[in-house]
């Protein structure tokens, strides 16, 4: 067997990972980098063609997988929704099968049809969690993983006498940490070879809080407070909005969803096999809001259908101004306008991003527009990753004969960790 790490041995996000077996060859994850020349990578390189793409590293140089030349992979299989595992998927072979979760791919498409991301087809093919399925000679195991995107898998893949775990990203102080141990549990032991993420490494000082300790402290702090309560977090960290779901019934206050994460939470709760809460007559303490310029691009651009379906859970400006004290409202940047207008005061923001996003402009703005609102502002935050503890866990209990760090800063740090890792170069090929 023969893998290539073309990138991610020594950088977060980008990840692709290629696996060959004789006649057979997979890539696993096709991510879109987070950084260029280890700097965040500007926003609008994206756009370029994709011979410029090439030339600057940021579509790393794989023959047989982009769609100038002929098929020469077996199949690609993605690990979950966030655009550093899956946003080369454009530029893929069409005759070249796409492997992902139903989850996966309803989290694709909804940031597609929001425009969050450019539209694309691919050849899409499913995979369910714990269920084994081949592609030509090889072997995968799904493990469904505790990640702050949902539907998160780990894949182990087998060929003959070979096999090569990938954790994916993971952590183990989410809501689904279970699922962490069920891996453990399950996956094989002494594998050839052990891809574990590592994006912690590089932030070990970090306070890593559970997400149940996140919702104490939101209770907490909040208490009897009679203020508007508003928070910024994305709208696909589903962990995170339960979190603040469930805060917001215990202190008995309206939780309140622009219209974008109220059809996240619709899309993913009508997969089945799932609680999510959504806005609906099972959870009436659910609201819907529509920004301003949101409805007007889901009118004129995204479909009229995707505000409609909340029409029966849909408050007024007149009736958020009117209990903005008994609230507990999701905001972004793009909703500044509308909290002006609404005339929201004197209440209690909280961040819960990584903090790296706060510094640009648009968001400077949109915080100092709350702090002349009179917002008090607090940061309320746990990373989607695994702790270097829940590593080290991981390592041991798994047993490899070979540790690979990936997705990580800092990849010298792993070696304090086992004897059994090995530092690899991207783009440079090893056996097994």
């Amino acid at each position: 067997m023969e893998i290539t790490i073309y990138r991610g041995n020594k950088e977060i996000g980008g990840t692709l990972i290629e696996i060959k077996a004789s006649d057979s060859r997979i890539l696993i994850d096709a991510g879109y980098p987070l950084f260029l020349n280890k700097k965040p990578i500007p926003d609008d390189v994206i756009k370029k063609p994709y011979s410029e793409l090439l030339a600057l590293g940021v579509l790393p140089d794989i023959k047989g997988l982009y769609f100038w030349d002929k098929k020469g992979f077996d199949g690609v299989i993605i690990s979950h929704a966030h655009i550093d595992h899956y946003g080369l998927l454009k530029y893929i072979n069409l005759d070249i099968p796409i492997y992902m979760s139903k989850g996966t791919e309803t989290l694709i498409n909804i940031s597609q049809k929001f425009l969050l991301y450019e539209r694309f087809e691919i050849n899409t093919k499913y995979f369910d969690m714990y269920r084994e399925f081949r592609i030509s000679s090889f072997k995968i195991m799904p493990y469904l993983m505790d990640h702050s995107a949902f539907d998160a898998a780990a894949f182990e893949t087998s060929c003959r006498d070979k096999t090569v775990i990938y954790t994916g990203d993971f952590r183990g102080h989410g809501r689904k940490s279970v699922c962490l141990e069920k891996f453990i549990r399950n996956a094989k032991k002494n594998a050839d070879v052990l891809a574990i993420e590592g994006t912690m490494s590089s932030r070990q000082e970090e306070k890593v809080l559970t997400e149940q300790e996140l919702e104490e402290w939101l209770v907490t702090k909040i208490g009897n407070s009679q203020k508007p309560v508003l928070f910024q977090s994305s709208g696909q960290n589903i962990d995170r909005l339960v979190t603040f779901y469930r805060a917001s019934l215990r202190l008995n206050r309206t939780f309140v969803l622009d219209v974008y994460t109220a059809n996240v939470l619709y899309e993913l709760r009508n997969l089945g096999n799932n609680r999510l809460p959504y806005p609906s007559k099972d959870y009436n303490n659910i609201k819907v809001f529509y920004p301003y310029s949101l409805t007007d691009k889901i009118f004129k651009e995204i479909g009229k259908e995707y505000a409609k379906r909340f029409s029966s859970y849909h408050i007024s400006k007149k009736e958020l101004k009117r209990i903005q004290n008994k609230i507990f409202m999701i905001c972004r940047p793009s909703m500044k306008r509308d909290i002006e207008n609404l005339e929201l005061k004197g209440g209690i923001f909280f961040y819960s991003l990584w903090s790296g996003y706060r510094d640009n402009d648009y968001q400077r703005n949109f915080e100092e527009a709350l702090k002349r609102l009179g917002f008090q502002y607090e940061v309320l935050h746990t990373s989607g990753h695994a702790t270097i503890g829940t590593i080290r866990k991981v390592i041991s209990l798994l047993n490899p004969k070979k540790v690979i760090p990936i997705h990580t800063m800092e990849p010298n740090s792993f070696i304090n960790i086992s004897e059994k890792v090995e530092l690899k170069e991207d783009g440079v090929s090893f056996r097994i």
